[in-house]
C-alpha cells in the first residue's frame, strides 16, 4: 500500500472516529424513526422521493461492495429523463452538458467505465460500453454504481462498473399498464419535439407453474441547437512590421462562428419472460433494441486576421505583445462549411437464463447475444467569400459572456454573389460489434460465522469488431460557382449566443441541408466526383477477442465485539486477441496494400479483499482492496500502419539525416490500463431515507495509453518515424467524498418542515499522470489529467407530499482540463512545439421538476433542464515559457430543455 493510499485511509478512520460520540448521541434521540409520521392520526406516509431514497439506502446499506443506486419507485419515475442525467446527481460522478442532453460518463473522474443491462455486458458498435443517455428513464428500474470490484462481477474498467435495471414482469403483483406522453421544447433551436413509452405487463398462474410476460417501447426527440464563438489555437507570430504597427506582434488566426444542430431520436423496445416452475427454479427470456438516428446540420463561419494582414487600431494585453483587439484589412478571405450528417445506430441483445435454488446451493446461469452496428454519412460544402471585408477583432471582449468576437464594416453577408463554392467532400463510417457471452455462477451457504458462503463461477464471451471507412473530396473550378448560380436553395442561419450582449457576426448565408441532399449528385459532378454514394472499403481492421473467465470467493462473518463481514476473491481472466488489418505504403504516388495479422494474449488476475464493520444498527465501516483494469479499444489495436512516402532529400541524398518516412497506425500488443485500489467509507443510516456518509479513495493507475513517436532503421524503407498508441504513462486518482440525504422529521421541527427534504454531495479528487513525450519542449513531470475536475458538488431541494412533489438540483464541477496538444511555436517556424493545455472553468447547471398527482392513477410533470444556460468557457495556454499568456478558446451557449407530459396507469 502506498503512502498516499495510507494517509487516505487513515483520514477517513480519524473522520470517522471523531464523529462517532455525535452519532451515536443521535442514535438515542427519538429523531431516528423508521417512517414519516405525518399528522395527529400517526398514519405513515410515504412519498415517491421518499421510497426512492430509502431503497437506494437499503441497497447501499446491505451491499457486498461500494455502491450508489438511483432507484425508480414506479414506472417513470426515475428522477431525470436519461440515465445519464440521473447519474449525475450521485457522489462521484461528472457528466458532460451538450447537445441538449448529459453525456459522456465519469466515475471518480475516468471515463473508463463498464457498462451492462440486466448483469451482462453492452456496448456501442466497437466500443467497449454503452452511451447512457441512450437509456429513456421510463425503462429503467434502477441504476447500480459499483465503485469497488468483487470477484462475482464481471471484470469493472478502472473506473468502475454501471448496471442498469430494467423491469420484469415478476417485479409486479398483478398485470400493469403504463406509459406518459411529453412534449418538449428546445430553447434555443426553438423546436418542439415528443418523448412517449408505454408499457404493458401481466401474469398468470397455470398448470405449469406461474408466467409473466412484459412488453414496453419508447421514443425520445432531441431537438437541440449549440452555438458557440471559437478563437484559433494558432497563434500568428509576425516580425516584420503589419501596416504601421511595431514588430514583433501575436494574435490569434481566426475567430470562427460555429452551430452545431441536429434532430435526434431514439426508438427502443424491451421484452421480458419470466416462467417459474416451482418454488426453487425460474427461467427467464429477455430482448432489447436500441435505435439512435441522428440528422445534423452543422455550420460555421471562419473569419481569418491574415499573416499578410495590414492591422490598425491595435490594443494589446498589458505588459506584452498579444493583441487583444485590432482591425484587419486585406490578408484573409472568410471561409465556411455547411454539412448534413446522417448517423444510424442499432443494438440488439437476446439472453436467458435461469435460477435454481436447492437447500443451501443457488446455481445461476444466463447465455446473450448482442449485435450493435453504427454508420454515419457526411456531405461537407465547403465554400469561400470572395473579397476581403474590413475586420474588427476582439479576442477577449468583456462583454456578455466573454471570448472572442469579430465584426465586419459595411459588408452584406446575405449577398449570393459574394460566396463560392470551393470543395465537396463525400465521407463515412461504419463500425460493428459482436458478442457471445454466457456465465454459469454457484453459491453455496455454509452457515452463519466464519466462511458464511462460497462463491465460484466462470464465463465466456467472444467479441468480433470491424470498421469501414470510404471518404472523397472534390475542388469545384475557380470560377462561376457562385451561389447565386448554384441550384441550391440558401437559408440565413439562426442567431444564437442567447442573452449575450457581445456585438459580433452571428449570420450569414448558407445552403440549407435540405438542399444539399436534394442536389448532391450535381454537387458531385461538379467537383470532378462520381454519382453515387462511394461502397464501403475493405475493412479498416477485423478483430475477435475471446475471453475465459473464472473466480472464487467467500463470504465470511465473525465477531470482535462488533459485527464484521466481508469477501474475499480472486478473477482470472485468459484474453486472446487477433486483429487483421493492412499495411499501407505509398512510393512513387502509388499505394500498396498489404495484409497483417496479429495475436496477442495476456491473462490478468485480480483480487479483492473487503471488510464491514457493523459498529451498530445504524453506523458501520467498509474498507477494500481491489484490482481492476480497462482493455484497450479495438480502434487502438488496429494493426494497420500507413507508410508515408519518404521526404524529397531521399532521393538526392538517402543516407541524410533528412532522409525520412513517416508511418502512423494502432498497436496490436497494447496491454489494458491497470488500477490498484484502496477503498474506505463511513456509512451513517439514522433514518430509513436519511443517510451521511464519508469516503476516501485511491487509484494507483499504470499503463495509461499515449500516442508514441519513435523512430528506427528499417533495413527495406530507411528511417521511419512511426507513431501509434504504446503503453506506459503511470498516474494516481485520490479523492474523498461525501454525501448527506434526509427528509427534515426531527420532532423538534415545525410539521410543514416534514414534507422537504434535501439530497447534497461533494467530491473532491486529486489526479495526475504522465504525458507523452513530443519532439518539442512538453510539460515537465505528472500533470492534471484530462476532463477531471478537482471539485465535484450536487445539491437537491425538494418538497413531496400525497399530491405535489417539487424539486430543483444544482450540480457544479470546477475547472478542468479540456486536452492536451501541441501547438504552433514561433520558435520553431510555427511547426508543431510543445504539448500544452486547454482549460475550461468551472460552472453549475441547475435543473427544476414538478409534479402533481391528481389522482393515484394520473401525474401531470414539468421540468426544465439548464435553466441558468450559463455559457461555457474555455482557454488555450500557447506559450510553454509563460503559462499566464493564454487566449479565449471556446465560448459555448448550450440548450436548456423544456418538458411538460402526463404519466398513467392502470
Amino acid at each position: 500500500m502506498t503512502n498516499r493510499a495510507r494517509f487516505l485511509l487513515a483520514t477517513t478512520s480519524a473522520l470517522g472516529l471523531m464523529i462517532i460520540p455525535n452519532i451515536a448521541a443521535a442514535q438515542e434521540t427519538p429523531g431516528a424513526m423508521p417512517a414519516q409520521q405525518n399528522g395527529e392520526s400517526g398514519d405513515i406516509v410515504v412519498t415517491a422521493i421518499r421510497r426512492s431514497l430509502e431503497t437506494a439506502a437499503a441497497i447501499k446499506q446491505n451491499s457486498d461492495q461500494m455502491i450508489d443506486s438511483v432507484v425508480a419507485e414506479d414506472i417513470g419515475k426515475l428522477p431525470d429523463v436519461t440515465a445519464a442525467e440521473s447519474l449525475a446527481r450521485i457522489t462521484g460522478i461528472q457528466v458532460d452538458r451538450a447537445q441538449g442532453e448529459a453525456s459522456g460518463t465519469r466515475l471518480r473522474g475516468l471515463p473508463d467505465l463498464t457498462t451492462t443491462y440486466n448483469g451482462r455486458e453492452i456496448f456501442t458498435a466497437e466500443g467497449r460500453a454503452v452511451a447512457l443517455q441512450d437509456f429513456p428513464s421510463a425503462s429503467i428500474a434502477r441504476i447500480d454504481v459499483y465503485k469497488s470490484a468483487s470477484a462475482n462481477l464481471i471484470e469493472p474498467g478502472i473506473a468502475g462498473l454501471i448496471d442498469v435495471r430494467s423491469r420484469m414482469p415478476f417485479d409486479f403483483k398483478t398485470g400493469r399498464i403504463a406509459g406518459s406522453v411529453t412534449g418538449v421544447h428546445w430553447y434555443q433551436s426553438q423546436k418542439l419535439g415528443l418523448d412517449a413509452n408505454l408499457l404493458v405487463s401481466q401474469r398468470w398462474n397455470t398448470g405449469l407453474g406461474e408466467m409473466g410476460l412484459l412488453i414496453e417501447g419508447s421514443y425520445a426527440d432531441v431537438n437541440f441547437l449549440d452555438s458557440s464563438r471559437n478563437v484559433s489555437q494558432s497563434i500568428l507570430y509576425r516580425t516584420t512590421t503589419p501596416g504601421s504597427v511595431a514588430a514583433p506582434i501575436r494574435y490569434p488566426s481566426f475567430v470562427n462562428i460555429d452551430y452545431a444542430t441536429a434532430k435526434r431520436w431514439r426508438p427502443s423496445a424491451h421484452a421480458s419472460y419470466q416462467w417459474r416452475p416451482s418454488s426453487n427454479l425460474e427461467i427467464y427470456l429477455d430482448g432489447l433494441f436500441q435505435g439512435f438516428r441522428g440528422r445534423g446540420s452543422g455550420r460555421n463561419l471562419t473569419i481569418g486576421t491574415g499573416v499578410a494582414a495590414n492591422l490598425s487600431n491595435v490594443t494589446y494585453f498589458p505588459g506584452t505583445n498579444l493583441v487583444q483587439s485590432m482591425t484587419a484589412t486585406a490578408g484573409a478571405l472568410p471561409t465556411g462549411q455547411q454539412n448534413a450528417i446522417d448517423a444510424n445506430t442499432d443494438t440488439y441483445q437476446f439472453g436467458g437464463g435461469f435460477v435454481w435454488k436447492a437447500d443451501r446451493l443457488k446455481v445461476t446461469g444466463d447465455v446473450a447475444w448482442t449485435d450493435s452496428t453504427y454508420t454515419q454519412n457526411n456531405l461537407n460544402f465547403n465554400y469561400t467569400l470572395t473579397t476581403q471585408p474590413t475586420r474588427t477583432f476582439n479576442f477577449d471582449t468583456p462583454a456578455g459572456a466573454g471570448g472572442g468576437v469579430v465584426t465586419l464594416t459595411n459588408f452584406d453577408l446575405f449577398n449570393p454573389a459574394l460566396y463560392r463554392l470551393t470543395s465537396f467532400t463525400d465521407s463515412g463510417t461504419r463500425t460493428h460489434g459482436r458478442d457471445i457471452q454466457a456465465r454459469l455462477d454457484l453459491d453455496y451457504a455454509l452457515g452463519d460465522e466464519g466462511i458464511t458462503n462460497l462463491q465460484a463461477g466462470i464465463r465466456f464471451n467472444s467479441r468480433d469488431a470491424d470498421a469501414r471507412a470510404y471518404t472523397r473530396t472534390g475542388n469545384a473550378p475557380n470560377t462561376s460557382q457562385f451561389f447565386s448560380v448554384l441550384p441550391l436553395e440558401y437559408s440565413s442561419v439562426p442567431g444564437g449566443f442567447r442573452g449575450d450582449e457581445a456585438e459580433t457576426v452571428r449570420s450569414w448565408l448558407t445552403p440549407t441541408r435540405e438542399s444539399v441532399i436534394a442536389q448532391v449528385d450535381y454537387l458531385r459532378t461538379l467537383t470532378g466526383m462520381t454519382k453515387g454514394r462511394p461502397g464501403w472499403n475493405a475493412p479498416t481492421y477485423t478483430g475477435n477477442e475471446k475471453a475465459y473467465a473464472g473466480y472464487v470467493q467467500a463470504r465470511y462473518a465473525f465477531d470482535i465485539g462488533v459485527p464484521v463481514d466481508g469477501l474475499i476473491g480472486l478473477r482470472a481472466i485468459r484474453t486472446e486477441d487477433q486483429i487483421n488489418g493492412t499495411f499501407d505504403v505509398t512510393t512513387s504516388g502509388v499505394t500498396t496494400k498489404m495484409p497483417i495479422t496479429r495475436d496477442n494474449s495476456y491473462t490478468d488476475f485480480l483480487p479483492n479483499v473487503s471488510a464491514r464493520l457493523k459498529l451498530s444498527r445504524e453506523l458501520q465501516l467498509r474498507v477494500a482492496f481491489t484490482k481492476t483494469r480497462t482493455r484497450p479499444g479495438f480502434g487502438s489495436l488496429n494493426p494497420s500502419i500507413t507508410l508515408g512516402a519518404p521526404t524529397p532529400i531521399c532521393s538526392t541524398e538517402p543516407t541524410s539525416g533528412d532522409c525520412l518516412r513517416n508511418a502512423s497506425g494502432g498497436n496490436p500488443y497494447l496491454k489494458p490500463v491497470e488500477s490498484t485500489n484502496y477503498d474506505a467509507s463511513w456509512e451513517y443510516y439514522f433514518t430509513r431515507d436519511g443517510s451521511i456518509t464519508l469516503g476516501a479513495f485511491h487509484r494507483d493507475l499504470t499503463g495509461f495509453i499515449n500516442s508514441t513517436t519513435t523512430q528506427a532503421i528499417d533495413p527495406t524503407y530507411g528511417r521511419v518515424s512511426t507513431t501509434r498508441p504504446e503503453n506506459g504513462g503511470k498516474g494516481h486518482i485520490s479523492g474523498i467524498e461525501a454525501g448527506f440525504r434526509t427528509f427534515f422529521r426531527a420532532p423538534w421541527l415545525p410539521k410543514w418542515t416534514r414534507d422537504f427534504g434535501v439530497l447534497a454531495n461533494y467530491t473532491y479528487l486529486d489526479h495526475e499522470s504522465e504525458l507523452a513525450p513530443t519532439p518539442a519542449k512538453t510539460l515537465p513531470g505528472m500533470q492534471p489529467l484530462a476532463g477531471v475536475s478537482k471539485h465535484l458538488a450536487n445539491a437537491s431541494i425538494f418538497y413531496e407530499n400525497r399530491f405535489l412533489s417539487l424539486r430543483a438540483a444544482y450540480n457544479y464541477r470546477s475547472d478542468f482540463v479540456v486536452n492536451y496538444s501541441q501547438v504552433a511555436d514561433p520558435a520553431l517556424n510555427n511547426a508543431l512545439g510543445p504539448t500544452l493545455p486547454v482549460k475550461e472553468k468551472g460552472r453549475g447547471t441547475l435543473d427544476l421538476s414538478a409534479t402533481l398527482n391528481p389522482t393515484s392513477k394520473i401525474a401531470i410533470n414539468f421540468s426544465v433542464s439548464n435553466l441558468l444556460g450559463t455559457a461555457a468557457t474555455n482557454s488555450r495556454q500557447f506559450d510553454y515559457n509563460s503559462p499566464d499568456d493564454v487566449y479565449p478558446w471556446q465560448t459555448r451557449f448550450l440548450e436548456s430543455v423544456y418538458r411538460l407530459g402526463v404519466r398513467f396507469r392502470l
